[in-house]
């Protein structure tokens, strides 16, 4: 087992820019609402927020199936609430009424970024006024109007813009309007755009999380030096040379895209070149983990720096696609995986005791492992940036892997934003409480 290689990817050595995304949102938050007159800050008829929602056209029902689509989620919602998300209508369906004989007690499909605003609405007792404007109108001002004057556009009088694409997949393309040869327009006057109106999520944070090198590099160093443990050997490609039973992954995307594995049919350079033509696009070698398949991995998520959930993600072999289980405080211990191992196959569910032993709480090494790499992760962020956005929310793909006789937890990913990669299968209503939380504190509490 190596940890170190020269082509490695690495952290550049130049001073970095202190990332200050939520102090810079705070103060917009605080500067805007000051310069409001009371008036203007009622107009909304209840005085609540005033939010623009720009649903991501990847995700519209009319592309996706509502059913079908990781990014919508059932839930149980009140009357009182539903009328708050009303004018979304196209982004939510109500699966059921009356329940149990209670007529304010509805079931919904709907999208989770309005999830995320019940959830607000329900813990804190917020209310939000919400207009809908389609990603196509957004785009064409985008591109022509005067963006240094929102209040010319479709978001005017908005006091937060909620949605938009995400960018650590693959956001250049036919569905947003967004070209090779217009993507960098659009990048500069979606700069020019925030620095004038409030956005959730943050950008800024979004297009870090694509990169993905950096933090490849700072999971190396911490399980070599602060965890002690196994982990999937990465460099970057040489573009030449197709690499022989590695997995390739690039960066900005997400969900399976971009990915090519050992056990399929290997692309050629030309495909590869093809997919990484554009700026910061690069292919990540990576040795393939067989246990990955077999056994799963552990989604573990961060909110403010503490867990707030564990799940496990498992892939299935009928479908070739992945699914998500919610565990239940219990699985087993990695020798007992180890044993298992050598025994022979495991069956999809062997992680998880049918009949747990009472009293004990198996996740806890998992839990432990996953501190002590978030701490390191953390503090070697701050070092590098000033400051990491791990530390409001995050959550870690931990797969396990052998070396020897013995099994390990590593690190497969590390998932930043707050879009399809945190939202997606496994995302516990737990998470979705610490979101709202988090997301309280940082638009409505006083400077």
């Amino acid at each position: 087992m190596s940890h170190t290689q020269q082509s490695r990817p690495s952290v550049p050595q130049r001073t970095l820019r202190k990332i200050d995304y939520f102090n810079q949102l705070l103060e917009r938050v605080h500067d805007s609402d000051a310069s409001k007159s009371h008036q203007e800050s009622t107009s909304a008829g209840n005085g609540g927020k005033r939010v623009c929602f720009i649903p991501d056209p990847n995700l519209r029902s009319d592309v996706v199936h509502m059913q079908d689509n990781v990014f919508f989620t059932d839930a149980l919602i009140t009357a009182d609430e539903l009328t708050i998300i009303f004018p979304a209508g196209g982004h939510f369906s109500v699966i059921a009424d009356n329940l149990e004989g209670d007529t304010n007690l509805k079931r919904v499909r709907i999208d989770k970024w309005l999830l995320l605003m019940v959830d607000v609405r329900r813990m804190y007792s917020e209310y939000f006024n919400i207009r809908v404007v389609r990603w196509e109108t957004f785009f064409s001002w985008l591109m022509g109007g005067d963006i240094t004057h929102p209040e010319t556009g479709p978001c005017r009088g908005a006091d937060l813009v909620l949605g938009g694409i995400d960018y650590t997949t693959e956001y250049i393309n036919t569905v947003n309007g967004i070209t090779r040869e217009n993507y960098q327009r659009f990048d500069e006057r979606m700069d020019i755009f925030a620095s004038h109106m409030r956005i959730w999520p943050p950008i800024a944070p979004s297009r870090e999380g694509a990169i993905k090198n950096h933090r490849i590099q700072m999971l190396d160093y911490i399980s070599t030096y602060i965890t002690r443990t196994p982990r999937p050997e990465s460099m970057l490609w040489d573009g030449q040379h197709v690499p022989h039973g590695k997995v390739l992954k690039r960066t900005h995307s997400a969900f399976g895209n971009h990915v090519f594995l050992p056990t399929a049919p290997p692309p050629s350079v030309q495909q590869l070149q093809g997919l990484c033509d554009l700026p910061g696009r690069q292919w990540i070698v990576q040795d393939w983990v067989p246990t990955l398949r077999q056994l799963g991995e552990y989604k573990v998520y961060f909110v403010e720096g503490e867990i707030v959930w564990v799940s496990v993600a498992r892939f299935n072999e009928n479908t070739s696609g992945w699914y998500a289980m919610d565990t239940n405080n219990e699985t087993r211990r990695l020798h007992e995986v180890a044993a298992m191992l050598r025994a022979g196959p495991i069956l999809h569910d062997y992680l998880f005791p049918p009949e747990p032993p009472q009293g004990i709480s198996h996740l806890s090494d998992l839990i432990m492992f996953s501190k002590r790499t978030f701490e390191g992760l953390t503090s070697r962020e701050r070092g590098y940036y000033g400051d990491s956005l791990l530390l409001q929310w995050c959550r870690m793909d931990v797969g396990i892997m052998t070396s020897g006789d013995a099994c390990w937890y590593f690190v497969n990913e590390v998932e930043t934003n707050m879009g399809l990669g945190l939202f997606g299968e496994g995302c516990h209503r737990a998470v979705m409480n610490g979101l709202a939380g988090l997301w309280h504190t940082l638009l409505y509490s006083p400077a």
